[in-house]
């Protein structure tokens, strides 16, 4: 374990020195070795396509190096590092990947590095691609794995500290540069006012926060068809673990800021600009459009020459877009956030944003009349902001107004569910605001240093918190699978024995969010049918689903004749047989086929001959 960690943290601060910056080399790099593994996957495997992809960076860094020797950045080395440290510390004190979307993540990302090309396989739906699915912030994470020498259940976490850390170098790296001290990561580590709150309330009955106080911060806004719309703010995400498309999507912003600044002040890195509109768009594409108006309108201001720049990264995005099979119903909705719940969520950033304009509004207050309508809309309160906003037409600037227009978009437009409206714009939101939000603060910690210091505690509640009651357990190991070798033995034993078979498997199946679908989960083969929730949504089949869970289950109740016959409909291979399945089931006999493994009460029987 703690090899993989070291040559992990040597493999990447080599791919650190691939790009004049090193905060923005860190994860560009990786960025740009994912891409090519996507343009040459669709040809090759994916393991050969990993190697070819990170040889020629590999070649094109060192050469750069031999040509110009490049110095360490040992600040920004030092924050990565504290960071990755810190955050590869919780991941040990509960490395489950059991829970929430940690089996979805862990097949994602299985099935990619098992791949015979991309996309790659549906590990949960047999005889299908995963073409339904956002993955390419999964290629990231391969690449990831394969750089630790680490099987998934390692890498997972190694991935998730890497992700998290990388956030914060990056930040801290661009921060840096416009001479914004400390105060600014602030923004990035920051929970809602919601979690002071809470806490008060908490503390004046004599408790302690529990475990759920990390997580209701992230349910603050009520919806009539959820019970609330989901809050997530980043870290949130990091601490959550989910290696989820939207969690991965946080450093890849974050990169896509450092490299617009570094493009709006000097011109530079306009060629990761199309590169980084696909990677956003591929990952999470929630995302991509305000990152593709925003640096499309960077590079008609810089000059109008760069149009050819905009029509690659529309061609790019249109590429993957043509590959996927995805859609998701628009539609009007006038269910608005109450106003107390929206300032439990947006208050601080509130505060800070209307004191950076402070004298704007001064000059110029009849534009507060623009908020009037806040008592029955709240996210008007970001309209004034935005009008200075357009007035100053500063970077961050640029940055506040695409914020606050996707804040104000969420009161009146739900894409897919209002619920996951609020949850992807949201977290766009709030890292668009990180830069306007740091340098206020700084500016804030500088002339008025006591109402700083409050900001900044009720920035930290969360954190402080949050941090402990998420981590209930200290197991001190990377080891994802520790559940699952320690209540089901025999199915970690059979896991090991399945994985990297490249074929079809037959297991128990429930819902999302279940035990169901471990094998396929980690083992990076196809289920029949696993998750269904997820494929449901995905693919828009009730009908075929359903049929599957059903033939899933004659195949665990029915004569073993039968059971062999509907497996071979799949064309599955093997057909597992555990205490899972026997909860589910009952107790089966297929004496008819045979037992290629056993281990602790979970077989595996061969279905062909």
């Amino acid at each position: 374990m703690i090899e993989g960690v070291m040559v992990f943290l040597i493999i990447q601060l080599f791919f650190s020195l691939t790009f004049r910056d090193q905060h923005i080399s860190k994860l560009l790099s990786l960025t740009v070795i994912a891409f090519l593994i996507y343009l040459l996957g669709h040809f090759m495997s994916f393991t050969l396509s990993y190697m070819v992809s990170a040889s020629i960076i590999g070649i094109y860094t060192a050469y750069r190096l031999k040509k110009e020797p490049a110095s360490l950045d040992f600040k920004g080395e030092a924050v990565f590092l504290g960071f990755f440290l810190y955050f590869l510390f919780l991941r040990s004190l509960v490395p489950d990947l059991y829970g929430a979307e940690k089996f979805m993540d862990s097949a994602v990302l299985s099935s990619i590095l098992n791949s015979d090309r991309l996309p790659p396989p549906d590990p949960y739906f047999s005889g299908e691609r995963l073409d339904v699915y956002y993955y390419f912030g999964h290629v990231i994470a391969a690449v990831i794995s394969k750089f630790t020498l680490m099987p998934v259940e390692y890498s997972y976490n190694v991935a998730m500290a890497f992700f998290s850390a990388v956030s914060f170098s990056m930040l801290y790296g661009f921060l840096r540069e416009r001479r914004v001290g400390w105060t600014g990561i602030l923004p990035l580590l920051a929970g809602p006012l919601y979690s002071s709150v809470e806490l008060a309330k908490i503390i004046s009955h004599g408790d302690l926060p529990g475990y759920l106080f990390y997580w209701n911060s992230t349910r603050i806004i009520p919806d009539s068809t959820f019970g609330n719309v989901i809050t997530e703010f980043p870290y949130f995400s990091f601490i959550h673990a989910d290696l989820h498309a939207h969690t991965i999507a946080i450093p890849i912003k974050l990169l896509f800021i450092a490299v617009l600044y570094k493009f709006y002040k000097e011109g530079e890195y306009s060629f990761a600009i199309p590169v980084l509109n696909f990677a956003l768009f591929a990952t999470n594409s929630w995302d991509a459009p305000a990152f593709f108006l925003i640096s499309s309108a960077l590079l008609l201001w810089k000059d109008r020459s760069y149009w050819p720049l905009i029509i690659a990264s529309a061609l790019l995005i249109s590429i993957f877009k043509l590959e996927m099979k995805t859609s998701a119903p628009v539609f009007l909705t006038f269910e608005f956030s109450p106003l107390p719940d929206f300032i439990l969520f947006w208050g601080i950033f509130l505060a800070l944003i209307y004191f950076r304009y402070a004298k704007d509004i001064r000059e110029s207050p009849y534009a507060l009349l623009l908020a009037v309508p806040f008592p029955l809309i709240p996210a008007f309160l970001f309209i004034p902001p935005a009008f200075y906003a357009l007035r100053r037409r500063g970077f961050d600037d640029i940055l506040l107004t695409a914020a606050s227009a996707i804040i104000l978009v969420c009161e009146f437009i739900a894409i897919d569910f209002r619920m996951n409206t609020y949850f992807k714009f949201y977290l766009l939101a709030w890292v668009l605001l990180i830069p306007a939000i740091a340098e206020s603060l700084k500016k804030l910690y500088d002339r008025r240093r006591e109402a700083a210091i409050i900001i900044i505690a009720l920035m930290l509640v969360y954190p402080v918190f949050a941090t402990p009651a998420r981590h209930y357990k200290a197991e001190l190991s990377l080891d994802g699978l520790k559940f699952m070798k320690d209540s089901h033995p025999g199915d970690y034993d059979a896991v090991k024995w399945l994985y990297g078979r490249n074929t079809i498997i037959v297991e128990g199946v429930e819902g999302s969010y279940t035990y169901g679908g471990r094998m396929a989960s980690f083992t990076g083969n196809q289920a029949v049918i696993a998750w269904p929730n997820h494929e449901v949504h995905w693919r828009d089949n009730g009908d075929e689903i359903a049929r599957r869970m059903s033939d899933v289950r004659a195949i665990y109740t029915s004569q073993c004749t039968v059971a062999k016959e509907l497996a071979e409909k799949y064309g599955a291979e093997y057909i597992i047989y555990g205490d899972y399945e026997r909860e589910l089931y009952g107790e089966q006999n297929f004496s008819c086929m045979e037992p290629v493994f056993e281990s602790g009460g979970t077989i595996i029987y061969l279905v062909g001959d």
